[in-house]
Formats: structure tokens, sequence, C-alpha cells
């Protein structure tokens, strides 16, 4: 059967070390200018949230925000909509995982071999969906300068190796690795 095209960025999927799986309290710049969706990686930049590159070092992966709009009316997002304005220019609060131990179910956007696991890739950092709040975030197969460690395929009939696989995925770089 073959893998359907169709990246819905990095869903947490289990912890190398059990227990269970929660996302950090991080700032997000009021009016930050650019689109974040739920499964999207992000960074740290100067101590807040933002979108992260292809390459660069996550801090994890964005789950929601919470900020207060202009109009006073408390908010909860899946996603945060670019250039949003808070209540006096407040800084919004983002939920990221940010344990460097959390295992994500991602989509290859190429076509993987089984000499993927064990290697590091760059991201597809294609703009998520701002009718759902998803990401559609996926993983390339080109390893230089890769920060997705992939650590094994998806086992389920519906997946398999080849043309737009799903994987699991680690960041060893992420920002609060020891």
């Amino acid at each position: 059967m073959a893998n359907t095209n169709a990246p819905d960025g990095f869903t947490p999927a289990y912890s190398l070390y059990g227990g269970t799986l929660n996302a950090s309290r991080l700032e997000l710049a009021s009016a930050y200018d650019t689109l974040i969706c739920s499964g999207d990686v992000v960074k740290l930049n100067g101590g807040r949230v933002e979108q992260a590159g292809a390459t660069d070092t996550p801090v994890g992966v964005f789950y929601g925000v919470e900020y207060t709009a202009t109009t006073g009316a408390a908010i909860w997002s899946n996603q945060w909509t670019a250039d949003t304005a808070t209540l006096g220019s407040a800084n919004a609060i983002a939920y990221v995982y940010t344990d460097p131990a959390i295992v994500y179910e991602a989509q290859f956007t190429g076509t993987p071999t089984i000499a993927a696991v064990g290697a590091k890739h760059t991201l597809s950092t294609t703009a998520g969906s701002t009718l759902n709040g998803r990401s559609k975030e996926g993983v390339t197969t080109t390893t230089s300068s890769g920060i997705a460690l992939c650590v094994g395929f998806v086992q389920d009939p519906s997946n398999s190796i080849g043309q737009y696989a799903r994987a699991f995925f680690t960041f060893p770089t992420n920002v609060f690795a020891v």
C-alpha cells in the first residue's frame, strides 16, 4: 500500500524514559510576525518562542498558546496567527513540548530507506493550516545539518518504508538536552 503525502507536523508519541508528556510554558512575543501551528518545531530567540527553520537548534514542538486579546478576552488556540496583538502588548504563553526524551511521529517528505534510522535529518518547514491550526511540517531525507534523529519507522499496516513513510524522531540537539 502506498503511503499518503500528508505531513502533519510532529506529534508526541512516547518518552524514551516513560512517564507523562507535558508541555512547558514559554513566552511568545505579542505581535510576533510568523504563523506557528500545533506540531511545528520551534526555537528560542532572546528567551522567546519563534518558528524554527530547517536546521535551527530546536527548543521543542509547539502545542498551543494562550493570551489576552486586545478586547480583554482570554484566548486559547492551537495556533499563533502572525502579528496577533495582545492586551497591553503583553507576551503570550506558548505551550511547548521541550523534553529532549520525547519521541515524535512525523512524515518524511521524500523517499527514505532503512538507512535513515540513526541519521539526523533536516526539516521541511511548510506553513501550517490556518483552518485547523495543524502543522504541515515534515522531515526531508537530507542529512547534512540535520536536527531530527530518526529512531525507527512507524510499525503500522498503512505505513511502509519508502516514499512519504512515517517515522519516529527525537531532537538530540534540543536547547535543553544535556
